[in-house]
């Protein structure tokens, strides 16, 4: 029975806020509807830009072997915040037309950064990821990294060029001599020797391959329509706040009146 009371109250309770809200429907649309209404036609005056993605890897000679201080955190360090005098820097006279810049770094990733970038032109957005990976680039204590581990890359490929000729020669002076038959026995198979010979080119390839390219920039994905992030946070947002404004300032109209209503009696 008293579980049944409870239950009743309650329904009276919701009804009695309804009503409050029905009394004081003006106040309450006006106050939740005004502000929501602003802040539509702010975000659609507000510009709308193109927005790319892309990434980096970093790749610094990979097929050397040869140990790099270059990593994701420390290239996003070097690089810092991208303010409006870094975005002068980078982009030049573009840098006008682009909105914002983020740099970030993929979970648990050291050898990746992502660049998203908002402009107000596709065509400056492919700019724009030119102008910052040739920034990344030319940053002095990324270029002389990227100097040091060339140098020990041009001297390996030295080496791997002699032990070559010195393979060559061997297999040539080896089939010689096995063609004027003064080994009665090999101990050395000759193909042995011909595919050291194309591991040997497969390996001075690849690093001639990569000399000067620390990082690979991936083609920018670009949105198709220009498109402003912060309309549908901005309107969400407002509309949350309006909404809670108009039930608080209705109930709290109502709650003076009351106290008014019970000082008149």
């Amino acid at each position: 029975m008293e579980q049944q009371n409870n239950e009743i109250n309650d329904e009276i309770n919701l009804y009695d806020y309804w009503k409050v809200l029905v009394k004081r429907k003006k106040v309450f649309l006006g106050i939740f509807l005004v502000p929501l209404g602003i802040a539509i036609m702010i975000s659609l005056i507000l510009p709308r830009y193109y927005r790319g993605e892309s990434e980096i890897t970093i790749s610094a000679l990979p097929a050397s072997n040869i140990p790099s201080a270059i990593t994701a955190p420390y290239m996003v360090n070097l690089i810092g915040n991208i303010d409006d005098a870094k975005k002068v820097e980078i982009f030049a006279s573009n840098s006008g037309a682009v909105k914002g810049v983020l740099i970030s770094i993929p979970k648990k990733s050291t050898d990746k950064i992502n660049i998203t970038i908002d402009a107000k032109t596709a065509d400056i957005l492919l700019h724009a990821f030119k102008d910052i990976f040739g920034y990344i680039n030319n940053i002095p204590a990324i270029k002389e990294e990227i100097a040091r581990m060339q140098e020990q890359s041009d001297l390996k490929i030295k080496k791997l060029i002699e032990v070559k000729k010195a393979n060559l020669v061997f297999l040539n002076e080896l089939l010689d001599m096995i063609k004027k038959r003064q080994l009665t026995t090999i101990n050395i198979n000759p193909a042995d020797l011909v595919k050291r010979d194309d591991d040997l080119s497969l390996e001075i390839k690849n690093l001639q391959r990569v000399e000067g390219k620390a990082f690979t920039l991936c083609p920018p994905s670009i949105t198709k329509q220009p498109t402003n992030a912060q309309i549908k946070n901005i309107i969400i947002i407002t509309g949350l706040l309006s909404l809670m404004a108009g039930i608080f300032i209705v109930f709290f109209l109502e709650y003076i009146m009351r106290m008014k209503a019970r000082e008149n009696k």
